[in-house]
């Protein structure tokens, strides 16, 4: 040891090397183990071991390869082996040895013990580089220096390539250059040597950039091998594989553009052969994408590792798209649209940088949709740079694969249908992969957190998703407009701004409330910006404050945001004429802008000033939308006054601008309720510049619908509900303000126009409510004046037949009914005179019979809700000025009309009284008890005189079979129907109370009305005299007037004589008075004509049903005149005879047949 330690050092080079080569050759030759070990304890240098190196020929003899194997064990033992430059010298002789021994010119021996040696001095090449790594790199750098100082010699230019070659050694080694040099087939030697290369790589990057693309290609290539036993055999270890892709990736991008590469030629030829294979069925070989991405996240800069990545991603989605799209090629199946395009790219990056990668994704699928639609073509990109792949770049994969050098088109149009499909797929699917990655909770959580730089750029994304919607609408509605769209494209085209829109709801609520409401007001300032990306921007805006609270923090940064909407609601417009098309576009950009700006003021209202809400909180919002009421009540006023003036020109262009203004002023009606609503008392300065143009349209709105003998269009029926919720808004909050213009409100063709109660239902139920509001709200003293002025405005009898008039007469009286509905009693008394005229208006028109019906029914519903509110005195005195409206009842000519008229009015609300007070309005009843007995006279008059006739037999047979009238005029029998129905009600109310009424003044109040009665019986009804029923159309025509009249078919709710015969027999209540009337009825039914039979027998009937065992004292006046009926030769009339038979058996609980022989 001590002449290691003190002799051995002190010897000359000379002396040191005969020593270490004699120990050498003891060892390697005689295997002599004692000289072995006194070679590795000696002292020696790596310049020692260099001329120990220098000596051997390792081709030439399997001993001198032994050698050299025991000399790198003796390198790897020695911890100090002296100065750099000599371990550099050491390292390149060793690189010499083991070029020789993997060189294919040298395969002669044993090919074992040569890979045995390779793989040992590979090993010590690794140790070395490892170890003195940053050595070698100080030194490489130094070298260059001096080179870059002289003159370029031969030596440099050798160093230089010494170091090339090494470098493409060692990628023959790991199987990447088989024709000059012998590849290890171990999995550790492969291991060393890419380990190797990395080293050398990460020393001397810019020499050895060029040798790594062809190391990458080798040693994935081997990594993926489709054989189980090879890989199993051959393949590195995948931590090796990641270390050297870390190491080799960052170096090639660096320094690639020295060499004229970038990364996309990595990328085409790493990710065209290996990644997705040419002959692997498109499958796609993830497991070698998460190195690749973790290289490409080493970058220098993270623009770099997003660049790059992002071409990753989108190179491998297009030779994706080509593979799949050359499959269905032979088919031409269009089910390959539903092809899903994977991509593990995205998966393995870190969520930080998903954004802008999202951004750079779509962009290229925007050029992309540029190209398709025409607009563009691949050659015209030239956005790609060292790291970054150009649209072209990723095209040309989807166009020919990995097939470098092939020719691409230059337009899609020009592209065969596999290429088109390709294309259409990678567009799509680059979408999809945006809205994939915007869907994922990582990303949201970090679009909801983004601050500074992230937060722009997810503003940036937000901007461009906007615009890519924009265009892929405008592109389709072109490509639609030419006709040049067939199906696949139509798919694409429908399927692109779905896409889109997902993706921006994805993220519109979770971008940061600054950055957003920024990004809002600019595009807005803009006025360059297009229209759609504007009208697009506010609507957003508005899907955006739906989700904010009062109370957060963010509802003071949206209040400000009211300026900027208000402006775009403020915009002029220009004036027009059909021969100025600019004028005609600006302003429909400016109606659009508009809409949009008041949908999302109407959005801002609700959110941040929600009327159920009050607060101060409440109440400073409001105040910010005090500028916004006055701006939209401008436009709401110009805009009502440009429609409703109309336009005579039929152009298109004009036509399409009134469409829009129907459509604005509807959206400025929604927005001034949301607002009213809300302001309330603030909005007076502003009433009448609302409340007149409001009810100009309204009017205009309704004359249009009224004239169109169709259906309403939508725009139009949106525009009457839009009116109607505004006016229903003020009638709810600023009620005590309205008075003065409820004469416009209910004036002709305005609230009660008939157009707002034909459609839909929905414009029924709004006109309802408004007319509720106003009825409830509004005091009724000061709405019944303008109801009344309502009224009798639109009941003015006019010649026209066809005037609708009375339909709107009936909306005003409807409100008029609500109106004293939901009034105290208190408040009544003052208005009772203008009501009194309200009905006597409706009584006294004179229209057709519908028209007639409808108004009496709705002035007898007012009238009811008014009497329902009076006390008797009050109810006497209403009732007592109706009869003197009424006037005298005359029989004669002297008659006019309107008499007849007035008097089934007031019997018609007569028996609405009748049948709703029942008692309560006998006391009335009684009042006008001789009216009643004149009308039954002057009935009896009329139908119960016989005909003049000329006496001939055919004559007399027609006279005892149907009846005949002598009545020239029907409307002087009109009102009979509804005095007896008023009778009717008063009877069976009086039989309830015990029958007083009736048997009145010693019995003479029931004669009087019986003796009448009975005559009806048998009276003569003209066939054309109409009579009020139930019946329908088919039936009505197939029953007489007679039957109708007093038999009761179809008339038991609208007045008939047999009825009053019923109601007065109950209310008589004793045999004394039932002889007589039994007596009227048994006359009736031997009477010769038939349908006066039938209605006796009918009568006679009914009252045994109703009566009942009581009734039974008297059958046997009845049984002659039932035997004879039950032979009568009209099976109806013997049916209810037999029937009047079985009754009285079953009352009195014996059998009748004897007492009927």
């Amino acid at each position: 040891q001590s002449w290691v330690n003190g002799v051995f050092p002190k010897l000359d080079a000379k002396s040191k090397h005969a020593v270490a080569s004699a120990l050498l050759t003891l060892r390697t030759q005689h295997e002599n183990e004692i000289a072995g070990a006194a070679l590795l304890s000696l002292p020696m240098t790596a310049s020692d071991l260099f001329h120990l190196l220098d000596d051997l020929d390792v081709a030439q003899s399997e001993d001198s390869q032994a050698a050299v194997v025991f000399i790198t064990d003796c390198v790897r033992e020695k911890s100090e082996l002296g100065k750099i430059s000599d371990i550099s010298k050491l390292s390149s002789k060793l690189f010499d040895q083991l070029l020789v021994l993997s060189s294919t010119n040298n395969n002669e021996g044993d090919s074992g013990g040569r890979d045995y040696t390779r793989v040992s001095i590979l090993q010590t090449l690794l140790g070395i580089h490892q170890q003195y790594k940053s050595q070698i790199s100080d030194l490489s750098a130094d070298d260059g220096k001096k080179r870059r100082k002289r003159s370029r010699s031969h030596s440099d230019v050798g160093s230089t390539k010494s170091l090339a070659t090494q470098a493409n050694m060692l990628v023959g080694i790991v199987g990447g250059n088989p024709s000059t040099i012998n590849p290890l087939h171990s999995g550790r030697g492969r291991s060393l040597a890419l380990s190797l290369l990395t080293c050398l790589c990460e020393e001397s990057p810019s020499t050895v950039s060029s040798s790594l693309l062809p190391a990458l290609m080798s040693i994935a290539g081997k990594h993926s091998s489709n054989d189980k036993e090879e890989q199993t055999r051959d393949t590195v270890d995948s931590r090796v594989l990641a270390d050297a892709l870390a190491a080799i990736i960052p170096a090639y991008c660096a320094h690639a553009q020295s060499a004229d590469l970038s990364l996309f030629s990595l990328i085409e030829s790493f990710a065209g052969k290996v990644i997705v294979p040419e002959n692997g069925n498109g499958k796609l070989r993830t497991h070698l994408i998460d190195p690749f991405v973790n290289a490409l996240k080493l970058l220098p800069t993270k623009e770099d590792s997003i660049d790059s990545i992002a071409s990753l991603a989108a190179s491998v989605l297009a030779l994706q798209a080509f593979d799949l799209n050359n499959e269905a090629e032979s088919t031409d199946d269009e089910d390959a649209n539903s092809a899903k395009l994977n991509c593990h790219v995205l998966a393995t990056s870190p969520s930080g940088i998903k954004i802008p990668i999202s951004l750079l994704l779509l962009k290229y699928a925007e050029q992309l949709m540029a190209v398709i639609s025409g607009a563009s073509s691949f050659s015209a990109d030239d956005s790609s740079t060292n790291l970054k792949a150009g649209m072209s770049e990723v095209a040309s994969l989807a166009l020919r694969g990995s097939n470098v050098g092939d020719d691409i088109p230059d337009s899609y149009s020009e592209c065969n249908q596999s290429q088109q499909r390709s294309i259409l797929y990678l567009a799509i699917c680059l979408i999809e992969m945006v809205r994939d990655v915007t869907g994922t909770n990582a990303v949201k959580r970090l679009l909801r957190k983004s601050q500074g730089e992230d937060a722009d750029v997810s503003l940036r994304l937000w901007q461009e998703l906007l615009q890519a919607h924009m265009h892929a609408l405008r592109a389709h509605a072109k490509l639609a407009a030419e006709g040049e769209l067939r199906r696949k494209e139509r798919k694409f085209w429908t399927a692109v701004p779905v896409a889109i829109s997902e993706c921006l709801e994805n993220i519109q609520g979770l971008l940061p409330v600054p950055h957003f409401l920024a990004s809002v007001s600019s595009t807005l300032a803009d006025e360059s910006t297009d229209t759609y990306m504007r009208k697009k921007t506010v609507r957003l805006l508005a899907d955006r404050v739906a989700e904010v609270s009062l109370d957060s923090a963010e509802a003071s940064l949206f209040l400000e945001m009211v300026p900027e909407l208000v402006a775009q609601v403020g915009v002029a417009q220009p004036r027009l004429t059909s021969d100025d098309e600019e004028a005609v576009a600006a302003q429909k950009r400016n109606i659009i802008m508009q809409q949009g700006a008041l949908v999302a003021l109407e959005s801002f209202v609700r959110s941040l000033c929600p009327a159920s809400e009050k607060s101060k909180l409440t109440s400073k919002a409001a105040d910010a939308f005090v500028p916004a009421l006055e701006s939209v009540t401008k436009l709401f006023g110009g805009t009502a006054a440009s429609w409703s003036k109309g336009s005579d020109e039929e152009d298109a262009e004009m036509l399409g601008i009134k469409d829009a203004e129907c459509q604005l002023l509807s959206s400025s009606s929604l927005c001034l309720a949301s607002l009213v609503a809300v302001l309330k008392a603030r909005c007076l300065p502003l009433l009448p510049s609302i409340v007149k143009p409001l009810i100009a349209s309204l009017k205009s709105i309704n004359l249009l619908v009224e004239d169109t003998e169709f259906q309403a269009e939508s725009s139009e029926s949106m525009l009457q509900l839009a009116i109607l919720r505004l006016l229903e808004i003020l009638a709810e909050n600023l009620p005590q303000f309205l008075p003065p213009y409820l004469p416009l409100i209910f004036s002709n063709n305005a609230l009660p126009s008939r157009a707002l109660r034909r459609g839909d239902r929905s414009l029924k139920e709004a006109t309802e409510r408004v007319e509720a509001a106003l009825a409830s709200k509004t005091p009724i003293r000061q709405l019944t004046p303008a109801l009344s002025k309502a009224l009798s405005n639109t009941l003015v009898n006019s010649d026209d037949n066809d005037s609708s008039d009375w339909e709107e007469a009936c909306s005003i009286l409807g409100v008029i009914n609500a109106s004293v509905g939901t009034s105290e009693r208190s408040e009544l008394p003052p208005v009772i005179g203008k009501i009194f005229n309200v009905l006597v208006a409706a009584y006294s028109y004179d229209g057709g019979d519908e028209c007639k019906s409808r108004l009496l029914s709705d002035a007898n519903k007012v009238l009811l809700s008014l009497v329902m509110k009076l006390s008797e005195s009050q109810l006497r005195q209403l009732y007592a000025r109706l009869r003197e409206w009424r006037g005298d009842i005359k029989d004669g000519d002297d008659e006019s009309n309107q008499s007849y008229s007035r008097r089934v009015a007031f019997w018609t609300l007569s028996a609405a009284l009748s049948k709703s007070l029942r008692s309560i309005f006998l006391p009335c009843l009684t009042s006008v008890l001789t009216d009643v007995i004149d009308e039954l006279e002057i009935a009896v008059s009329l139908l119960c005189q016989r005909p003049k006739h000329d006496g001939s037999k055919r004559r007399r047979v027609d006279e005892d079979s149907v009846s005949d009238s002598s009545v020239d005029d029907n409307s002087q029998v009109s009102p009979l129907q509804p005095l007896l129905l008023c009778l009717e009600s008063a009877l069976k109310a009086d039989a309830h109370e015990g029958g007083d009424w009736t048997r009145g003044d010693d019995n003479q109040r029931y004669n009087m009305i019986l003796s009448h009665l009975g005559k009806l019986l048998m009276a003569h009804v003209p066939k054309d005299l109409p009579v009020s029923s139930d019946l329908s159309e088919r039936e009505n025509a197939a029953t007489s007037s007679y039957q109708k009249l007093v038999e009761g078919q179809g008339t038991l709710e609208q007045g008939n004589v047999a009825g009053c015969l019923t109601a007065l027999a109950t209310a008589a209540g004793n045999e004394q008075l039932w002889k007589p009337l039994n007596f009227a009825v048994l006359e009736a039914c031997s009477h010769k004509r038939s349908e006066v039979r039938r209605a006796g027998i009918s009568c006679l009937l009914s009252i045994i049903e109703t009566v009942g065992e009581e009734y039974m004292v008297l059958l046997p006046e009845c049984l002659p005149v039932l035997s004879e009926l039950l032979e009568d030769g009209d099976e109806e009339i013997a049916g209810m005879a037999k029937e009047c038979v079985r009754q009285g058996e079953e009352l009195l609980g014996e059998s009748l047949e004897d007492s009927l022989r």
